[in-house]
């Protein structure tokens, strides 16, 4: 730790770097040297002397990857902390036998567990969950001879994985020491690739793919939404456009942040998903570099990464070849992606979809994320019409939001070593559909049909559930029960009004922790007004507000009765609007508000509204990346059984009118409290 300067975890790098370099060219009968004596590390001159050799022995190494490593890049930590490194590390040997897959995969394991911690830790990166990883590979099931592309490699998770799987696969199949068993091993080492733009991480894959049994030539710096003419030698003539049998990869997101999009005109020209759509929704075509100059409609001013790197690794598949690729969980069901998603059915079969845990990348990111599985057709072959597409929804990942594991327990409760997690379940269920066509369905696994996705081509697993789709039926059955019929809230009656209220900025009209807020008007989030007590209530001072304010604060109240339901977040959540909360508050846009005149039909609905069914027909509809959303549309088209006469659910209207006084109730008494309460009797 003597220079607080230098990049620790880069420095440890370095070093096994020189460790495996001095294995490597090291006989079995010579002296290593990356090795230290205790008269060496009694003596400052012998200290100085060993730290020297390692560095060069990195050095000797780093040559040969110019592209990688700096012409003068070192070793920073001083000689005294290398020689405590070197005394360590001398006694282990990180070159095991090619074909000991158990050594490889343990010593692969620890490197990425060091440096996913470290890394985390030092530089905020983020990396792709282990199970997920995992997963992923097993589920695309490269063959030996299959080249692997990881085009967003990062520290080289994926590739280090799709490695470790293929060698499994050779050393299962052959017999030890055999031609047949070095050959495919060859095979493995050679068909492994990575293009990763930061050569931090590009230095720390060749790590880990030499810990994990070399194979780490294929490991290359470059940015893969370049032309592929500029691209690293090694790509270029090795896993060229239309070559990859499988491409897997986790791209980075934007996360609609303007900053993380990509914004160079140079590359944008390069897609069809840098420009804009025309009035028919088809973005154009961009065939080759050659023609990739050519003007191709209005060019955008900016895109997010994760689209550029969909169609990058679409077109850069081979014929036939398959992808699987991690996106923001919006990009399955949000309308602004519809065009998007049309031009991916229009050029790939969807071989599967999951939903990943909303904690699968915490604590580093909480952006709702999913997997897409496809494939390409053969050249000259269309994209199927209709067929059956795997669909899973992960609702267990191993850990909670702080990261912090969550083990499985066993039958008496306790918990065992094994993590709670369902993503080897998912990735078995789908194994056995694809070799056999069919699978045990369950709430976790299932199917859709790609002839039956509606107007909005939604891919949301969630959308197909079966146990939401049983409530849908449950629901639709009314239309077949006399005196009954379907449907829907928006045409329950032409009076109702359903609505959300305005965005805008109500920052300059805040005021924080005021001693008097009798000239005041208070605000509720969704929270608040959902709250049984007003505890979290906020201020304005309306004599700032433009007039603009004055009107958004308008539509922002609500009128005694509004059913009001949450739309982001946790959605479905229901309230009803008191007197006091109609007279007193404004209220967040981030309330759908359901107007209802007739007050049977009123309470009727909020009975419904706080019902399991309405929340399960609303979670048939959400959609977002980072929260779940609802809109008023949804709330509109959400189908409701209704009776031919009120006296049919003369108790459910009941029960509805008993919440709406309770309601009632507890808003006064809070309102007593507030006024009369203890805190007026220490004033």
């Amino acid at each position: 730790m003597e220079n607080a300067d230098s990049d620790l975890t880069m420095d440890m790098v370095r070093i096994l770097l020189a460790k495996i370099y001095d294995e490597t060219v090291t006989s079995d009968t010579a002296y290593p040297h990356f090795w230290i004596t205790p008269e060496q590390y009694k003596s400052e001159d012998g200290r100085a002397a060993v730290a020297k050799t390692i560095r060069s022995l990195f050095h000797e190494y780093a040559e040969q990857y110019p592209t990688v490593f700096d012409k003068d890049e070192d070793i920073a930590v001083g000689d005294s902390t290398l020689v405590e490194a070197a005394s360590v590390l001398q006694d282990y040997s990180f070159v095991s036998r090619e074909d000991d897959a158990d050594d490889w995969d343990l010593m692969g394991a620890a490197y990425e567990q060091f440096t996913h911690v470290t890394l985390k830790r030092q530089q905020g990166q983020f990396f792709t969950n282990r199970l997920v990883v995992k997963a992923m590979v097993d589920m695309l099931d490269p063959d030996i001879a299959d080249k692997v592309l990881d085009p967003a490699g990062g520290s080289g998770g994926f590739a280090t994985a799709a490695f470790r799987y293929k060698r499994r696969k050779a050393i299962d199949g052959t017999k030890p020491g055999s031609p047949q068993r070095e050959r495919r091993l060859g095979l493995c080492k050679n068909s492994v690739f990575l293009v990763e733009i930061s050569k931090r991480l590009v230095k720390i894959a060749k790590t880990a793919m030499l810990l994990t049994g070399d194979g780490n030539t294929g490991m290359t710096q470059g940015n893969s939404l370049d032309k592929y003419s500029n691209l690293d030698g090694w790509i270029t003539s090795h896993c060229p456009k239309g070559t990859p049998d499988i491409i897997i990869t986790n791209p980075p997101f934007s996360g609609q942040k303007t900053e993380s999009m990509m914004m160079d005109p140079d590359i944008l020209k390069l897609f069809g998903f840098g420009h804009r759509p025309d009035p028919e929704g088809t973005f154009p075509t961009i065939t080759d570099d050659d023609d990739r100059d050519a003007g191709h409609g209005t060019l955008l001013i900016r895109q997010a990464p994760e689209l550029l790197f969909l169609e990058r690794c679409i077109d850069w598949l081979k014929p036939g070849g398959r992808i699987g690729i991690v996106l923001p969980k919006g990009i399955l069901d949000n309308r602004t992606y519809i065009n998007y998603r049309r031009w991916m059915l229009s050029r790939c079969k969807v071989d599967a979809v999951v939903t990943l845990h909303k904690n699968t990348f915490e604590p580093d990111t909480g952006v709702r994320t999913c997997v897409l599985f496809l494939s390409k057709p053969l050249e000259d072959d269309p994209v199927p019409g209709d067929y059956t597409i795997f669909m899973a929804q992960s609702r267990r990942v191993g850990k909670d939001s702080k990261g912090e594991p969550v083990f499985a327990l066993d039958e008496k409760g306790s918990a065992t070593s094994e993590l709670d997690e369902d993503l080897t379940q998912i990735a078995e269920a789908y194994k056995t559909f694809r070799d056999i066509g069919t699978f045990t369905e369950s709430e976790t696994c299932f199917t859709a049909e790609r002839g039956e996705l509606d107007d909005n081509l939604n891919l949301n697993p969630q959308h197909y559930s079966p146990e939401l789709n049983a409530t849908l039926e449950k629901v639709s059955k009314f239309d077949d029960k006399p005196d009954w019929s379907v449907t829907t809230i928006g045409q329950l009656d032409k009076n109702i009004r359903i609505y959300m209220g305005p965005r805008w900025s109500s920052r300059s009209l805040v005021v924080e922790d005021p001693s008097d807020t009798t000239n005041l008007t208070p605000y509720l989030t969704a929270n608040g007004a959902l709250e049984q007590r007003r505890m979290t209530v906020k201020w304005f001072d309306m004599s700032r507000a433009t007039d603009k304010q004055k009107e958004c604060v308008r539509m922002l109240r609500v009128q005694k009765g509004d059913i009001l339901i949450s739309r982001s977040g946790t959605i479905g959540k229901v309230t009803y609007a008191t007197r006091i909360l109609a007279d007193k508050y404004v209220i967040s846009d981030d309330l759908v508000r359901v107007r209802v005149p007739d007050e049977n039909m009123r309470a009727y609905l909020l009975a419904f509204l706080m019902s399991s069914t309405a929340m399960n027909l609303m979670k048939l509809d959400e959609f977002g990346s980072v929260q779940q959303h609802l809109q008023p549309r949804h709330i509109w088209g959400l189908p409701v059984p209704v009776p031919d006469s009120w006296e049919q659910v003369s108790p459910i209207i009941d029960a509805g009118k008993g919440m709406i006084s309770a309601m009632e109730q507890t808003s006064l008494a809070d309102e007593s409290l507030r006024t009369n309460g203890f805190d007026s009797l220490i004033e």
